[in-house]
């Protein structure tokens, strides 16, 4: 059975990690996602946001195509561009996953 993770899951485990309140973790957590949603969102080509230890977050944009069609009615539409997010895992969670 697969587990759902939520933001209330991360507060729960960093608020015993660090003996800190429930509200006070809320807090940084709340500040932290809201930061890096800013800084994802921000209105540039490409962005990458590199946290040590853990991975990369990159965001670029895509090409418009013209030669895309829907499979359903085989009627040929163009995708505009857009941004797209990827996440690259650092070596210590690739070691963890693969290994």
């Amino acid at each position: 059975m697969d587990k759902k993770y939520t933001k209330k899951d991360i507060i729960k485990r960093a608020s015993y990690k660090l003996h800190m309140s429930h509200n006070d973790c809320k807090i940084i957590a709340d500040c932290f996602f809201e930061i890096l949603e800013q800084m994802i969102t921000e209105n540039k080509d490409s962005i990458n946001i590199e946290v040590r230890n853990f991975g990369v977050f990159n965001v670029f944009k895509t090409k418009e195509r013209h030669n895309a069609r829907n499979p359903k009615t085989k009627e040929k539409i163009i995708i505009p561009e857009r941004k797209k997010v990827v996440f690259k895992p650092g070596k210590r969670i690739k070691h963890k996953l693969y290994n």
